[in-house]
């Protein structure tokens, strides 16, 4: 199976670390031309193919620029929904702070993010979003009472927007990825209680970021012309027991 985005223009929140880092780089190896948003921008340099812009979603006056900047493009092809942070609290310890800092950027920023690439998207009559969801969207764990509900939050706007957007051939989907293998996983983790984790892994190991990307290429591409307002767990089984 080929896949080629020649001629796409492909969208990318959060695309510096992680399952997005991972993700720019694959799409770039598929001639795609990338844009990628980071709060870092004074570390990155356009490359070829590969636009770096500056968002915070947690900056409102910084996330409506870009947002006005998005009112201008021509044409987005695929746009990803990246972007994520957690904060681990038990539920009568959370702050209200924390809380819209993560509301902001795990379901505020995609929902306005969605609502104006769609808009481009609907000219053109073509598009793909995917959003980046997590196993704990549809199961949980102690203390991620602010991560769950913003990924849950994300799955219901999956399918409603999927409704909203059919008519107009864009496809809307999201992938909830278990325990990913980067740096921020392995540094909030620790050795000891990645062990613990693979163990309780059917496949008992951890997924690479390949291994998520890989399936998030196959939902953006052409391949894919009828699959939307799913949500595709990828967690090696975790989630089955």
């Amino acid at each position: 199976m080929k896949i080629d985005f020649k001629g796409k223009i492909v969208l990318i929140t959060g695309g510096t670390s992680g399952i997005g880092k991972q993700l720019v780089k694959d799409f770039l190896k598929l001639n795609a031309k990338v844009i990628c948003t980071t709060t870092k921008i004074d570390k990155y340099k356009d490359k070829k193919n590969l636009y770096f812009k500056d968002l915070d979603l947690n900056n409102i006056l910084n996330f409506n620029k870009f947002l006005n900047e998005i009112k201008k493009f021509k044409k987005v092809d695929v746009l990803i929904n990246n972007a994520g942070i957690n904060k681990i609290d038990p539920i009568n310890q959370i702050q209200s702070e924390d809380w819209q800092k993560i509301y902001n950027v795990n379901i505020r920023g995609p929902l306005f993010l969605t609502k104006e690439i769609s808009k481009i998207m609907i000219k053109k009559r073509f598009g793909k979003i995917i959003n980046i969801s997590s196993i704990f969207g549809v199961v949980s764990k102690e203390m991620r009472s602010m991560y769950s509900t913003t990924k849950s939050a994300l799955l219901g706007l999956t399918k409603s927007s999927a409704l909203d957007l059919a008519k107009y051939n864009i496809l809307v989907n999201s992938v909830s990825p278990g325990f990913v293998d980067t740096p921020l996983t392995r540094k909030i983790l620790g050795k000891n209680e990645i062990r613990k984790i693979k163990k309780e892994i059917p496949v008992n190991k951890m997924a690479k970021t390949e291994e998520i990307s890989k399936l998030i290429i196959f939902l953006s591409s052409d391949h894919n012309s009828y699959i939307t307002g799913q949500n595709f767990i990828i967690d090696g089984g975790f989630t089955s027991k």
